[in-house]
């Protein structure tokens, strides 16, 4: 028909939406949550009439689960898509107002979460006794190239100096100019320009004390500076220089995930600066044990969690920690011998594990007695126990090394397999630490059958939530910048995940009886 023809169309927009469309199921599940606390943000004493919260939660969570990010297509995708037109009741809201709503309300986007969470936990889906916890890389919204190091900002503080000093000159000259001619003028702030530079010059000067203590931290990790010095993006400061997980480095952040194991809802969230995962698994835990009032009893992880400390901790909650420990491969490693006194026969040496970076028998070819708490080289000679000492590197604990060292190590015939120099007077060193006995009683722990067989599903259950916000929520990089707005767009990926999650197992339950109901029973 002609283009300017009047049409006049007799349908609704409830019309024109099928009952068993999956935003009918998305709204009626948000229509369950509480939102008062969100509401109470609001005052409606002036101004336009507010669009209620939950319209705009809605709208933003539903176009993340329709790989939907930036703002300005989600603005088009309200006027032009149905479902969105319907989600909203016919509104139009524009791109600016959707990406303040998206930023500003962390706190109250925690709520609805956890709400959610609580809403699996009620109707059976979920289960928070057993978890699984891991991060992942995902590209910061900064140039790789375009970075700021402690020379730079030197040479960039000078310019910004010499500039001032130049515009306080020319001030004083117009000042003075001004008298002369007998103008009056006040002088109770500064010219646009002046204070521009000088607000910049502020900000700078922070992150210049940044990258001076981070450049203190890598001289005692014993990095050079002056040849690898900390770099901090200009456009981000936040973001942190690390390997991607695809290959090469780029700017990028550590978003968290904690997974319950029943059906995969993501119960604990977080975005780290760094590469930091392992330092906050146990605050984790306990923040979802009092927040949803449950007891954890196990969580699986890979080997990055394993440390000492996550070990002793872990015991000391009463928390089954199933992680391999970091170790050197080898299947069959012929140390393991039902007398350690004995010397391991010459054609089986090649068999022993090496350290990669010493390329000599790695502490894994010694056999501890715990008994006379020594350790047995694969010669079958004696290493006791000779003294301890404290060791601190960088930042992190002081560590107490205990030290286990042979005192009949000449003439060896593994000597150079064994030892940097065969002919030191000094024997071979061994030494633990004070989380040693966790370690060795979590190894056993993990050679059980029972443990190994719940370890395998670690991989599917981890790895799922990121494989769904990165590939089917096109969350591989970030939009917004600085730590608190990544934290927020993370948020609100992990809340979109659990709601495309609860969406599925509704499904599955009304199809077996559609009688059942979202809403909370009396």
């Amino acid at each position: 028909m002609p283009r300017d023809q009047l049409v006049l169309f007799t349908d609704t927009l409830e019309s024109r939406i099928p009952q068993g469309h999956p935003v009918r199921l998305l709204d009626e599940i948000l229509e369950t949550v509480d939102w008062t606390t969100w509401e109470a943000k609001y005052h409606g004493a002036a101004g336009q009439p507010p669009i209620h919260p939950r319209v705009m939660a809605s709208v933003l969570l539903f176009a993340m689960i329709r790989r939907v990010r930036s703002s300005r297509q989600i603005e088009y995708q309200i006027r032009h898509s149905i479902d969105f037109m319907w989600l909203v009741s016919g509104r139009t809201i524009d791109h600016d107002t959707l990406s303040r709503f998206r930023r500003a309300h962390a706190n109250e986007l925690k709520d609805v979460y956890r709400q959610l969470i609580r809403t699996a936990i009620r109707l059976g889906m979920a289960q928070l006794s057993e978890l699984c916890i891991d991060g992942s890389r995902v590209m910061a919204n900064a140039n790789r190239y375009q970075t700021w190091t402690a020379d730079r900002i030197e040479k960039t503080l000078s310019l910004l100096d010499q500039q001032i000093a130049e515009a306080l000159t020319e001030l004083e000259s117009s000042d003075e100019l001004d008298e002369a001619l007998g103008h009056e003028q006040t002088a109770d702030q500064l010219p646009p320009e002046l204070s521009d530079l000088k607000k910049r010059r502020e900000q700078l000067a922070v992150v210049q004390a940044q990258l001076q203590e981070m450049d203190e931290q890598r001289r005692k990790d014993g990095k050079d500076p002056a040849t690898n010095p900390a770099q901090l993006f200009k456009s981000d400061p936040d973001a942190r220089m690390l390997l991607n997980k695809e290959g090469g480095y780029a700017a990028n952040y550590t978003p968290m995930a904690i997974t319950e194991t029943q059906n995969g809802f993501i119960v604990g969230a977080d975005v780290l600066i760094g590469n930091a995962e392992h330092q906050v698994m146990l605050s984790m835990v306990e923040e979802i044990e009092t927040t949803f009032d449950v007891n954890v009893d196990s969580v699986l992880a890979d080997t990055a969690y394993s440390t000492g400390e996550n070990l002793v901790g872990a015991e000391a909650m009463g928390l089954e920690l199933i992680a391999p420990l970091a170790s050197v491969p080898c299947p069959a490693n012929p140390a393991h011998r039902d007398d350690p006194t004995q010397p391991i026969p010459s054609e089986q040496w090649d068999q022993l594990p090496n350290n990669p970076s010493t390329k000599l028998y790695d502490k894994t070819a010694f056999v501890y007695d715990e008994q006379q708490d020594c350790y047995y080289c694969p010669a079958g000679k004696k290493l006791p126990r000779t003294g301890e000492e404290k060791r601190k590197r960088g930042n992190k604990p002081v560590v107490i090394q205990i030290i286990y060292m042979c005192s009949d190590c000449a003439g060896c015939p593994q000597a150079d397999r064994c030892r940097k120099d065969p002919q030191a007077a000094k024997g071979r060193r061994v030494t633990d630490d004070q989380h040693e006995p966790a370690r060795r009683r979590h190894r056993t722990r993990m050679q059980r059958p029972e443990i190994r067989e719940t370890f395998k599903q670690r991989k599917t259950v981890a790895e799922r939530p990121f494989a769904i916000l990165k590939t089917l929520f096109g969350m591989r990089r970030f939009l917004l910048r600085g730590i608190t707005g990544v934290h927020a767009e993370w948020l609100w990926g992990c809340t979109a995940h659990n709601l495309l999650r609860l969406m599925t197992e509704v499904r599955k339950l009304r199809a077996k009886d559609m009688s059942i109901s979202l809403q909370p029973q009396n």
